[in-house]
This record gives C-alpha cells, structure tokens and sequence, in this order.
C-alpha cells in the first residue's frame, strides 16, 4: 500500500510575517494527527521558507531579525534546528530578495528559491522514511493577491507562487474529477551516494492563500462582535468545563497536568478549496510577536490585540486554470503534457516544442512511456561533435537503466526535423529492432509521420521481398541500429537490393556534420528529406525515458 506524506510550507516576505498573520493557520495544523511508518504518533511536516531576512533599514538588521525568527518559531511550536534533518525554518539573504517596499521580486528567481526548497526538504523526507513510494502532497501557504497588508513584497510572492502553479505544474484530473496540479521534482544530487539521474517525484501541489481584509473597520473592529464573540464563548465553556474536570480530580487523574484550555480549530468547506483556522491564544501572539523585539512598536502592539489575524485565518485555495487542462486530458484516457528533465539555465533549449513533444509522443512512443518524463542525454549543443562524447553518453545511460528506449531527433539546417525511435541504441554492434522501432517525419501542420515498417503515409501495406542489405551482409531487410565509432556513423535500418536508392533510412556521419535518408524497406518510409537524401546538421539530441519515482 502506498503511503502518502504531507508537506506544509508556509512561504513569507519577511521575519515577523509568520507571527502576524498566519500564527491562527500554523497553530491549527501543529494540532492534525499524523502517523509514522511504524504508525506512531509525529509531529506535522510544517516548514518556513522567508525570503528576505528584513533588512530594509540596515545592513546589521539582517542577522538580528533573523535571530528573532527562530525564536519565535520556537514559541509557536515550529523547530528551526538542524538535529532532524533538513531545518524546518531557512531565512534568505539573496541580493536580488531585498526586503523594501520599491523592490521588486522576479517570479522565475521566486520559483527557483521555492523548487530548491521543496527539493531539499523531499530529499530528506525520502532518507527518513523505510516507505519505497510515497504519495506526496505539498501544500503551499502563502499572501493572496492583495498581500495581506498591502506591501509589494507579499503581492510579488504571491505572484511568483501563482507563475509556480500555472508555468511548472501540468494539470490533471483526480478520481473525483477535480482538477489537480503536479510538480516534477528533481532530487539533490548526492542524497542516496549515487548519481542521482532518474532521482525524481512527481508530487501533488495546493496553493492556499490568505485573505486580505482591505477594510480597517471589518478588519480591526467589526469583525469581533460577529466572529470573535463566538470563539469567546466557545472558550468560556470550555474554561468551564476545564475547571469542573479539574475539581473532579481530573488533575490527579491525569497523566499530563498541564492540559491546554486555549480554543482552535479548523473547518473546511465541503469542495475542501476553503480552510478556516480559528485561535483564541492571544497571549501566544503577543509572545511571537515580542520575539520580534526590534519591529514591535506601538502600532504592532495594538494589532497584536485586535487584528483579525490574530484570531482568524481565511484560506483560500489557488483556482487551477482549466485551460491548462488540455484536450487530450478530457478524455478518459487523458495524459499530461510531456514532462523534462530540469537541466541547468545555461542548457541550450529543446529542439522540440512541448507541443511537439506531445504530438511525436502519440505518434511515436509505446503507451507506457507516455507518463514518463524525457531526459535528454546527449545534445550536440551542448556536449559537442565528438562522437567519443556522444557515445560515452549513451553507454552510461544504457549502463544505468539498461536497455532503456531511446529517441533521436535530428534538425537540419533547413529547418527539417526528423529522426528515430528503438528499443535501445547499440553501442559496439548493429543491434537488431524491434516492432516498436520506427523512423518519423515532423509536418509543417505540427502533426508526425511515422514509418514502423507496416504502412508508408498513405496507410497501404509494402508487401516487398527480401533484399540484401547495403551494410551489415546479412539477408533480408531489417531495423538494425547500429552506432559504428570506427566509422563514427549512427544509422537506422538498411535494405539495399533490387530497387535503386534503398539504403540506409536515416544515417548521421562526420561527426555529425552531415547526413543521409533513403527508401528502407524495413520502414517502408520515403527519403525523410526533400531532395537528394542528403542534409545538413543543425543540431542532434537523444532522449532516454526516466524510471523512477512519481
């Protein structure tokens, strides 16, 4: 049975934004019962993530906010050491983070902070749980559009959260056929001593969000005698009750003298998009909020005592766009878009679109491929001409995953893309295809023909005869892959015979400067490019299919 794991990650602007607004939200799940794998009791995984360390003022102010964070986290029940693991609490001191109400926050720098969060905070999960595979759920809390309080840090966190949900989640439909977000993410290298490759997990992402109250009255005042009487009463009661327990002889009784009479709780809407968390602990606030003893002036004082959100949080979960949703995901058999692999932002970019990904993976790839992310293992960009490189690429990713499936796309400097899908590519001798072997051709409409050997692009069968083949001196046609570094060519198939101009139906030479297409009546495809058969090389890349984690 697969086991799931809850993550909570609060997301602030800046030290003391966690004991003004959301101490209501963090008390309430410090309360949720959660069960180990041995199904004892533990505590939640709530972690912090602030992205300035509040140094508007100063310099020096800095390191002193971020001291009195971690002492308020510690009064509200958060722990901030490193004893366990990852540290529950991180504070960022980032040039390009700056606390200030005329700086502005880049979305992409937002995203990247918070996917190496969450990466470093999965990593450490993994090595503490005996569970193989886990269902992980990850939920975010954050500013709603308003930021709260107005500051333009809290709006662009949010802004940088809501660029996470939309630009680097895919969304699908749950067993309930509501709309689900999901991440890909790729786990820190060096985490299980090995090369962490195909060390990935796809988790299920929610953004819930706080509700800002622009009107001073409702949120300072009119709002007590409407909400908070009501929690007050319900304290009072259990004051009451408390207090006839103790005369009772409860206190004997009990194993835990020191039971909390302070009032939470927490209610959901049935859709489950909106969270109420309710606290009458007052005292608790004022004690975090002390903690912050450089920012609790006046002013913050009195909020301690009246505002909303000492008592009261609304969340709100973060609207999925059901655009992102796309047609093929409306069916039954619906599929999200083609996942890759995060590769460095110097990486060159893909030669493929992700809509053309999508296309060449229901034309091209096996059904059980189609939820696997792509890992592009070589890219001549990227690593290069030498065909020494390339190989050495290959053999360690056939080295490691065996013989994993392997695409190779091919642009020419006409702008043409073709290429081929196997089984797996040989490394030292030709290696003979598979049914799921195939050559393919991308169509200025975005859509792919394939040749696999059983129908050329008009959909009529080639019932031609066996025919010697040009390379290899084997009989008969056949979906050979071979990858010759003596002669430093990669080609698909050969049948050279009878018929004129059969040959080799894709075949990459000179260190990749060039290369050729011919009729291959193995394919039964048609020379891939215009003309001659023969073409320039823009640029080359092989996929591989990662098996890991999701």
């Amino acid at each position: 049975m697969t086991a799931e794991l809850d993550i909570w990650l609060l997301i602030t602007a800046h030290p003391d934004d966690e004991s003004m607004f959301f101490i209501p939200t963090l008390r309430n799940l410090l309360c949720l019962d959660y069960k180990n794998d041995s199904n004892d009791s533990q505590k939640p995984n709530i972690h912090l993530l602030c992205l300035s360390n509040g140094d508007y003022r100063d310099v020096s102010d800095g390191p002193v906010r971020t001291k009195e964070l971690y002492k308020a986290c510690s009064l509200i029940g958060i722990d901030g050491s490193k004893s366990s693991g990852a540290s529950s609490v991180v504070v960022l001191d980032d040039d390009r983070l700056k606390d200030g109400p005329n700086e502005v926050w880049n979305s992409d720098l937002i995203v990247d902070t918070v996917l190496e969060r969450l990466q470093t905070i999965l990593s450490s999960k993994q090595q503490q749980s005996t569970q193989q595979q886990q269902q992980i759920n990850v939920n975010i809390i954050t500013f709603d559009q308003g930021g709260v309080s107005g500051h333009p840090n809290h709006v662009d966190v949010f802004r940088g959260i809501k660029h996470l949900l939309d630009e680097k989640c895919h969304v699908v439909r749950g067993d309930d056929e509501k709309l689900m977000a999901r991440l890909i993410l790729k786990q820190q290298a060096g985490t299980n001593g090995q090369d962490d490759t195909n060390d990935h997990t796809e988790v299920n992402l929610r953004v819930l969000t706080l509700q800002t109250i622009s009107n001073p009255l409702h949120k300072y005042f009119l709002w007590i005698s409407v909400e908070l009487l009501p929690i007050v009463l319900i304290w009072l009661v259990q004051v009451l009750l408390y207090t006839i327990y103790l005369l009772l002889g409860g206190f004997l009784l009990s194993k835990k003298g020191n039971r909390s009479i302070r009032f939470s709780r927490m209610n959901t809407t049935s859709d489950g998009k909106h969270l109420r968390c309710r606290l009458f602990d007052p005292v608790l606030v004022w004690m975090a909020m002390a903690a912050h003893s450089s920012q609790f002036v006046w002013y913050r004082r009195l909020s301690v005592l009246f505002s909303r959100y000492t008592y009261l949080n609304d969340l709100h979960e973060l609207a999925i766009d059901p655009t992102l949703l796309s047609e093929e995901e409306e069916d039954e058999d619906a599929l999200p878009p083609v996942n890759t692999i995060e590769e460095d932002s110097s990486s060159p970019n893909f030669l493929l679109s992700n809509a053309q990904m999508v296309a060449l993976r229901e034309a091209v790839l096996p059904i059980g491929l189609h939820h696997r992310p792509w890992k592009r293992i070589y890219s001549l960009s990227r690593d290069g001409d030498s065909f020494i490189s390339f190989e050495k690429h290959i053999t360690n990713w056939n080295a490691k995953f065996g013989d994993s499936s392997t695409l190779l796309v091919v642009k020419t400097t006409k702008g043409e893309v073709i290429g081929g899908y196997a089984d797996a590519i040989a490394t030292s001798s030709p290696r003979p295809g598979t049914a799921r072997s195939c050559l393919f051709r991308a169509e200025k409409d975005g859509s792919f023909t394939v040749y696999d050997g059983k129908q050329n692009s008009l959909g009529t069968f080639f019932e031609g005869s066996p025919h010697r083949l040009k390379s290899g001196g084997t009989e008969g046609s056949s979906k050979k892959i071979l990858l010759d570094s003596t002669r430093r060519i990669i080609a698909f198939g050969g049948g050279l015979g009878m018929k004129s101009g059969d040959g080799f139906g894709l075949c990459l030479e000179d260190g990749f400067a060039r290369g050729t297409t011919a009729r291959c009546e193995a394919f039964c495809n048609e020379p891939l490019v215009e003309g001659d058969g023969v073409f320039k090389v823009l640029d080359v890349e092989v996929y591989g299919f990662v098996f890991g984690q999701f």
